[in-house]
């Protein structure tokens, strides 16, 4: 006897240890149905339990699956019995952990940290997984998981998840293709794999010696550049300041990148990076790029830009100046245009070499039309000195 008043369990030992497959069957689709009768007397309900345990490693299949069907159902099941079941061969235990609604996220966490590679990807199917639970997963869990992770649209991976993956499987293709296809990837995510990617490629070319190493090395910093402006001139503007943060602490905000930006227009991140590197408050940068030589003189010495870029920074501040006033949009293109007129007629006092230097600069970093135009004028100034 069990000691429990109105329930005599020793024949259920007895049906376990001398009943045949068919008794123990039936023995195993009643006790399902106690326990998971919610009117039943609750010591009814727990005394069964370690019958039910036997029942869970029955060396008969058709008797666990019996009983695994039976309490597929039950949200209040016994732990040790949910696990047995958990633990059975993957006929019958994934099915079960893919319906069971009895894992709460400690249960589901536990599976992700021990359980094999099935088990985790059949627990990363599910609807209900927390946010700390798919920190478990992306964390421990084998890589099939991860990537199942992906599929499911009940339980989207959150920043701080984005950012375990990329740590962990930084070199698997297919974890940085599902990262990079995610629209809440965080965007300095973004930048590194840009500048991964560029070094990658970087060293597949000097391996293969598809060209000389010095144009090797020119043409991979220019697509590393322009997907790196794709990426910040995607950024709202509360994200940009701390993009820029970042890249200042990665050593990747080069002066090439703020002349790149100037030139395509690209004016938010001009301010952003000017008020980053001259530590004065966003709101002061913008007022003084767009207003006189004395407060531009002081801002540009603050940033620590080298000298080779304020002719070329000062003349797109008065294009956008004048955008402003004209409350006009221009494309990147027609930025450029106005930025040559500005650097040829804006300033009396500069040089033509000066000149021509910075028409070089915005050919490089312009469209092939703007690049035509802007050798043609510099040509011109270099002939005419």
């Amino acid at each position: 006897m069990s000691g429990q008043p109105g329930l005599d369990v020793s024949i259920f030992d007895t049906i376990i240890e001398t009943g045949d497959t068919q008794a123990r069957l039936q023995l195993a689709v009643e006790l399902a149905r106690l326990i998971g009768d919610a009117d039943a007397p609750e010591n009814e309900r727990s005394c069964v339990v370690p019958t039910v345990l036997k029942l869970a490693v029955d060396p008969v299949k058709e008797v666990r699956r019996a009983l695994a069907d039976g309490l597929v159902g039950v949200a209040d099941l016994n732990g040790d019995i949910l696990f047995s079941i958990i633990a059975d061969e993957d006929d019958i235990a994934l099915p079960f952990l893919a319906a069971t609604p009895a894992l709460d996220p400690w249960k589901m966490r536990s599976i992700a940290r021990v359980g094999d590679a099935a088990r985790q990807v059949t627990l990363a199917r599910r609807s209900d997984l927390t946010d700390d639970v798919i920190k478990e997963i992306v964390t421990l869990a084998d890589l099939s998981a991860c990537l199942t992770l992906f599929d499911n649209e009940d339980c989207p991976i959150g920043e701080r998840n984005c950012r375990i993956l990329y740590a962990r499987f930084g070199r698997v293709q297919e974890i940085i293709d599902r990262l990079l296809a995610l629209d809440t990837l965080p965007l300095d995510i973004r930048i590194l794999q840009a500048k991964r990617a560029s070094n990658q490629v970087h060293q597949l070319m000097a391996e293969r010696g598809w060209v000389p190493a010095n144009d090797a090395a020119d043409m991979v910093a220019d697509a590393e550049e322009r997907a790196i402006l794709q990426i910040l001139d995607s950024a709202k503007d509360k994200e940009l300041p701390p993009l820029i943060h970042f890249m200042t602490s990665r050593s990747m905000l080069t002066a090439s990148i703020v002349m790149r930006a100037a030139c395509l227009g690209q004016m938010r991140l001009v301010e952003s990076a000017m008020a980053h590197l001259a530590n004065v408050p966003l709101a002061r940068a913008e007022e003084t790029l767009y207003g006189g030589v004395s407060g531009f003189n002081s801002l540009y010495r603050s940033s620590g830009l080298p000298s080779t870029c304020f002719g070329l920074i000062r003349a797109a501040g008065r294009v956008q100046r004048e955008v402003r006033e004209t409350k006009r949009t221009l494309s990147a293109e027609n930025f450029a245009r106005r930025l040559i007129e500005e650097i040829m007629t804006g300033d009396g006092a500069m040089p033509p070499a000066e000149r021509a230097k910075y028409l070089d600069f915005v050919a490089r970093y312009s469209s092939e039309r703007i690049r035509v135009i802007a050798h043609r004028l510099r040509d011109g100034l270099i002939s005419a000195a």
